[in-house]
């Protein structure tokens, strides 16, 4: 059953990829060892002794696998480069990207938070950031507005315990730590994408671990762009904020809510997928894979990430992107995105779909929150809405299992 391939997970429990550095570290040592034993360093001594590896098995080892000095430069030289590089790609895609953010939005700082340490330094925000601060995102009243910064401080902390991408505006007219006027706090663990060919592909797709890895390369998720991608697709939710007010208008009705978080995502993916195109025309196939994940995630319930009409409507009018002027393509993608937000009755209607979709492939619905099952009691599905998400998760099913 596909219920039972793809699961039904909560978004908010993914985690990234991990493990990997200290593999590729202690390698990294084990190669030093070798070289320090070549040369006649007395450190590998040390060295040998704190792995219990003894000299002898060490001199064997060597003679095993090289052959001649030359041999042994190449290996660690090799060793260093490819640690080097693993090492700064993320740091340097991130920084340098960023870059191009700070010059087309001199009026925001935008601030990286890697580690918990990093958050520690501006704790409490409400000194940091100094005297009025306040997060533009949410309609709030006055009184509301320390409480909901501390609210915010709180997600903040837990987005980096779980290595989870996010960006968040705050308007800072009073700020100790900065002159701008506005600050856009990010986190993002790059490291992710540094040591693991399959880390997006593994993070995107709610799969098994043997799915995952028989995929071919041409399904999976490129993790430079992937990288990328989530840079220009976190950002874009302080820049829309800038630009166009807050993102989340005051509401009661749990289903509306989850209709404007909907509609901030389709609007940053459709500025994240232009951006994509603008420095890789021939990227469409990353966001056709990207697509294929987001409905597959549906089977998670992540109905609010579903963005993949916008993605196929950005690959369909690519010849569209011609510049790489990051405040151009905000306006280009929002004029987009404003013609595929729907309406609250839209929204319901999907919600209601979804759920029979779902339901059609054996997923237990009824462990979902209880308001959409109250929404399923009074809106009835629509045939022909069924039949298009079920249509979309056959396709982008079939895209993987026919490959597999």
């Amino acid at each position: 059953m596909m219920s039972e391939l793809y699961g039904l997970t909560r978004m908010t429990h993914r985690r990234g990829y991990k493990g990997t550095w200290s593999k590729r570290y202690k390698m990294f040592l084990f190669n030093l060892k070798i070289v320090a034993l070549f040369f006649e360093y007395p450190g590998y001594r040390v060295a040998a002794h704190a792995e219990n590896i003894t000299l002898e098995r060490m001199k064997s080892m060597f003679r095993v696998c090289l052959t001649n000095r030359l041999r042994l430069l190449l290996v660690i030289v090799l060793s260093v480069e490819a640690l080097s590089v693993s090492a700064q790609t993320g740091s340097f895609l991130v920084s340098e990207r960023i870059s191009q953010y700070r010059q087309a939005y001199p009026e925001i700082e935008f601030k990286l938070l890697y580690t918990m340490e990093d958050y520690d330094e501006i704790l409490p925000l409400t000194e940091s950031l100094g005297k009025d601060l306040s997060n533009p995102e949410y309609e709030h009243p006055e009184d509301a507005r320390i409480t909901l910064v501390e609210a915010q401080e709180y997600r903040i902390a837990r987005l980096i315990d779980n290595d989870m991408s996010s960006a968040t505006l705050f308007k800072t007219p009073n700020a100790n730590i900065t002159d701008h006027p506005y600050v856009c706090l990010i986190t993002m663990n790059h490291q992710l994408s540094d040591w693991d060919p399959l880390a997006a592909t593994r993070f995107m797709y709610d799969l098994d671990e043997e799915t995952i890895r028989t995929m071919p390369i041409s399904l999976r998720l490129n993790n430079r762009d992937f990288l990328l991608f989530t840079i220009d697709h976190e950002i874009f939710h302080c820049i829309d904020t800038y630009t166009n007010g807050f993102l989340f208008p005051k509401t009661l009705d749990e289903i509306t809510a989850s209709k404007n978080r909907a509609r901030a995502e389709i609007r940053t993916e459709a500025f994240a997928a232009m951006a994509h195109l603008s420095r890789q025309p021939d990227g469409k196939n990353f966001l056709n894979n990207l697509a294929n994940a987001r409905t597959l995630n549906l089977f998670s319930w992540d109905v609010e990430h579903y963005t993949a009409e916008v993605l196929n409507r950005v690959v369909e009018t690519s010849e569209l992107i011609t510049t790489e002027d990051i405040r151009i393509l905000v306006e280009q993608s929002t004029k987009m995105a404003s013609g595929m937000t729907p309406t609250l009755l839209d929204y319901k209607e999907f919600i209601v779909a979804v759920w029979a979709a779902l339901e059609e492939y054996g997923v237990d619905v009824y462990k979902l929150p209880a308001y959409y099952e109250d929404l399923i009691d009074i809106l009835p599905p629509i045939p022909g809405k069924v039949e298009a998400i079920s249509n979309k998760i056959k396709e982008a099913d079939a895209a993987i299992q026919c490959n597999l």
